[in-house]
């Protein structure tokens, strides 16, 4: 098979796999033609359409698949002149399947494109048939210009007597009517499918159609009674099979002047209750959700005649149809496709839906029914926030006050934004720094700058002067938006030659040079709309920078494919039954943090529900929001569940419960407990309770578990947002879970973590940075195993190991974790490099009585218990917690163990003073 295949409508979903067919199957050349202005904006449509085909992006720099710009709309295609006498004297196979494919829209909105379009094609093959002969004409049609008819449909039949149910049916009709009007001068082939679903190995599908809706309503609880038979027989088919069936027959003789129905045979159909049955099945093992059963009710049978097809036409078709109305044309099918010629040429074809049935539940559950769209993730957001059926609401948390606003408020300042950042010369690749706190403010930029192209830099809001000078000269930014009068104070002279904009919410962080938030969004205003940036998915998207906690900060590139996989991925873990209801999110941790940045900034709009989101900017108002929010989704530091725990232990029932011994009465109360501790905190309606960003111990897991609180461990690093994580319902204590979707692990013979997977990053981007990369895998440079079924054990650092006088090494994090289980206990740190023993500091909140202190010592004489000889703390120090932000601790409460080393030298030195004295506590108060 060769030539030259013009293929219309080849980024839709149907013609993508026609595409992925062509180029498997012919040895020909593949140009598909692509709905755009011109060249550049056709290859950029092309490759955004085909960002979930990684064959074809591939393709398109391979020589076999070549991009033009046109509109099967308008004459000549809407080809450049040129580049259509080109075409006409090259192609020798055409298949058009550019269709409109809208049921609940009016005729004369579908006929330029299913009708109109139809005779363009038909002019431009009659054009190339003229010039050198034309080997095929493929028409893609559908089954249903079978419209009303029932009974057995012939696939030579074609008769408008019976009537249409909407206007996709009659312009379908009308369209097929104008080729089989050609086939006696021009070699045409028409095909007719029948509802086409996903493909029958992966279950992919871009496009969730009629069938996908009944089965979206029955696994959300909202299909109680299905107005069909039980006995219809569902007439699906899979999108392979019809692009293989198109691509093989274009290329067969014998299909010449021929119409095949692409069905499958009525015996092989599930009938209604058979699918239902099936699905609910599945459901219950996949999900762990019962379903009711249907009650199946046939709805009337209307005779549809002639007068209801000119009548669709003389109304328009409705814009406003029940679900009912929509799916009626599927619901009562009384007639049998005969498959004569099919069966003749290509051979029988036994539909297996059994077997690939499950491939189309997950994948449908996994996206959540959202069509998957060709928008980046900023994109997506943008057209979330117009929404009013999956309506966006937003809360700012602001100190004792709280201000709502509503997703068409926010889209209003993003795209004013937008218009603002354009008049200051930011496009295409330019960074823009970012520091300042959680808000709807930061939320609008975060949108704005990926809408415009540029690259956006944000910082932690407490970084300090010369982390911020770092990182504005290492990313180049050229803009920088400050979001409080403390930041403001902290730029230093390099960040300070930057234009500046105050997101802040008070007065005192704008005047001078900075412009305030009210004048830039007036800018943006007052500014002329421009085009959507022509960004492409493997442009730069963010620059995320370390936290610095073992050097400089490093500026970890991803580009918006990255961004879209992440944000995708994370919305499809949340639980089903949490995902399908109106939810809420509560954004507490800096949004400049990978794993924050990508929960409450991005996942929200790829969540099938109207969601509210609420910011909170100051971390001490948390206490408060989240009884207020009562979010559905919840990650935080270990940090914060480690204080979570001391308020429990420190409440009467909780000292009570705990102290229990188990056994019937412990596990009678513990659901009881479970809900209390739970409301009081405000977490009573989360799905999953999820912990990351720094290493929890196994013992503050455990103790959650025996309060009846599952908390799911997760693996991830800057470098690689979220790379494993404890599912719902499989919640493996003392593993960080299993990989993400599409993510692979290898452990190195010395025991590293090394990752593949569309999260990792691209790479560094400061000049200079040594990449942490091995044949494509990263480095992470922490130490692991895994478990028999695929678990993820965290061992510790790899550059952290310690390594005693006598040669023993040690991982600190283990003891360390081990030590903040402590009662009592906020933060420890482990060392012993080079030392004859370990030692270490622990910090504890409140007055440091005698007898308190005694009770810290008897408790690290216990965990010295589980641990090996050179693992065990010999000598310690209890200290007055006094660590902060900023100087001690990073943004996300790591310890900078180098600057605490420094800090508390003398304390060190003190515990390690004449080792060869026996051993004994050392007891420091500060």
């Amino acid at each position: 098979m060769g030539g030259v295949v013009l293929l219309t409508g080849a980024t839709g979903f149907l013609g993508t796999d026609i595409t992925r067919t062509l180029l498997r199957r012919s040895e020909g050349r593949v140009v598909a033609l692509v709905l755009a202005p011109d060249e550049a904006e056709a290859r950029l449509t092309a490759a955004r359409a085909w960002s979930y085909a990684p064959d074809l992006a591939e393709a398109l720099g391979a020589g076999r698949l070549e991009i033009v710009a046109g509109d099967v709309r308008r004459g000549g295609l809407g080809l450049d002149p040129l580049v259509h006498g080109d075409l006409v004297r090259r192609v020798t196979h055409i298949i058009h399947a550019a269709a409109d494919l809208r049921i609940d829209t009016g005729p004369d909105e579908l006929r330029p494109t299913n009708v109109e379009g139809v005779a363009n094609v038909l002019a431009f093959a009659r054009a190339c048939d003229a010039d050198h002969g034309l080997s095929r004409l493929s028409h893609v049609s559908t089954a249903y210009v079978a419209g009303g008819r029932t009974g057995e449909v012939s696939e030579e039949a074609l008769d408008g007597r019976f009537g249409f149910e909407n206007s996709y049916e009659l312009t379908k009709f009308e369209g097929e009517r104008l080729v089989r009007a050609e086939m006696d001068h021009l070699p045409v082939a028409v095909f007719r499918p029948a509802m086409i679903v996903g493909d029958s190995r992966t279950g992919e599908v871009r496009t969730f159609n009629t069938f996908y809706v009944a089965l979206r309503r029955y696994l959300t609880g909202h299909l109680r009674v299905a107005p069909a038979s039980r006995r219809l027989r569902v007439n699906i088919v899979p999108v392979d099979y019809v692009a293989e069936a198109i691509v093989r027959l274009t290329f067969e003789p014998a299909a010449d002047g021929t119409t095949f129905h692409l069905t499958a045979p009525p015996e092989d159909l599930p009938s209604a209750l058979e699918l239902m049955r099936f699905v609910r099945g599945w459901a219950t093992e996949r999900l762990g959700i019962r379903l009711p059963r249907v009650v199946f009710l046939p709805i009337p049978t209307v005779r549809r005649t002639a007068v209801a097809a000119s009548q669709l036409q003389r109304r328009g078709g409705s814009r406003s149809r029940s679900t009912t109305a929509v799916l009626r044309p599927y619901l009562r099918e009384k007639r049998r496709f005969r498959r004569d010629n099919t069966d003749r040429v290509l051979g029988p074809y036994a539909l297996p839906w059994r077997t690939f049935l499950p491939a189309l539940l997950e994948h449908a559950v996994e996206h959540g029914f959202l069509h998957r769209s060709d928008r980046t993730v900023h994109e997506q957001a943008l057209f979330r926030l117009g929404s009013r059926s999956l309506a966006m609401r937003y809360l700012d948390i602001l100190g004792d006050r709280t201000e709502a606003r509503t997703g068409p408020e926010v889209r209003s300042d993003v795209v004013a934004a937008s218009a603002a950042l354009r008049s200051m010369g930011v496009g295409l690749g330019t960074r823009v720094a970012m520091i300042g706190p959680n808000g709807t403010r930061y939320l609008t930029i975060d949108l704005a700058i990926g809408l415009v192209g540029a690259v956006s830099v944000p910082m932690y809001p407490t970084s300090p002067t010369e982390d911020i000078e770092h990182i504005v000269r290492a990313s180049g930014a050229e803009v920088v938006f400050v979001g409080s009068a403390d930041a403001l104070r902290r730029l230093g002279p390099e960040a300070s030659k930057r234009p500046c904009v105050s997101f802040a919410q008070d007065q005192e962080a704008t005047g001078g040079s900075v412009e305030s938030w009210d004048a830039f969004l007036q800018r943006g205003r007052a500014a002329p709309l421009e085009p959507r940036s022509s960004v492409s998915f493997d442009d730069v998207a963010t620059l995320r920078y370390t936290s610095g906690t073992t050097g400089p900060p490093k500026g970890v590139a991803f580009t918006h494919r990255q961004l879209r996989w992440m944000a995708e991925t994370m919305a499809s873990l949340v639980p089903w039954s949490t995902r399908m209801r109106p939810g809420s999110y509560l954004s507490f941790l800096p949004m400049n943090h990978v794993v924050e940045g990508i929960l409450g900034t991005y996942s929200p709009y790829y969540m099938p529900v109207p969601v509210e989101i609420a910011f909170v900017a100051d971390f001490a108002d948390l206490p408060r929001a989240l009884p207020a929010v009562r979010p559905m989704v919840f990650f935080a530091v270990p940090r914060l569940y480690e204080r979570f725990l001391e308020v429990a232990r420190a409440s009467r029932a909780g000292r009570r419960f705990l102290a229990m011994a188990d056994g019937p009465p412990k596990r009678l109360l513990r659901p009881f407990v479970r809900r209390q501790l739970l409301r009081r905190a405000g977490l009573d309606r989360c799905s999953q309770l999820m912990v990351g960003s720094a290493a929890v111990g196994e013992p503050l897991l455990r103790a959650f578990r025996d309060l009846g609180i599952e908390i799911h461990d997760a693996y991830g690093l800057t470098e690689a947002p979220l790379v494993t994580l404890n599912r719902s319902g499989r919640n493996r204590i003392g593993t960080a879970g299993e990989p993400l979707p599409d993510t692979r692990l290898r452990i190195a013979a010395d025991g590293e973590i090394l990752v593949r997977g569309p999260q990792v990053m691209v790479g560094y981007a400061d000049e200079g940075s040594a990449q942490p990369f091995e044949d494509g895998w990263l480095l992470t440079g922490d130490l692991g195993r895994l478990t028999a079924d695929g678990a993820l054990v965290i061992e510790g650092r790899k550059k952290d190991l310690l390594k005693t006088a006598y040669g023993k090494y040690v991982n600190p994090s283990k003891v360390e974790s081990m030590l903040r289980a402590i009662p009592d206990v906020t933060e420890a740190m482990a060392m012993g490099e080079a030392r004859p023993f370990c030692s270490a500091l622990v910090w504890a909140d409140g007055p440091l009585t005698p007898e308190r202190i005694a009770a810290i010592d008897a408790a690290i004489e216990r965990v010295n218990l589980a641990l090996s000889r050179p693992e065990q703390v010999r000598r310690w120090a209890v200290l007055q917690y006094d660590l902060s932000v900023g100087d001690d601790l990073t943004p996300n409460l790591k310890l900078k163990r180098a600057r605490v080393a420094e800090r508390y030298r003398s304390t060190i030195d003190g515990l390690y003073a004449a080792h060869e004295a026996p051993v004994r506590r050392k007891v420091a108060r500060t």
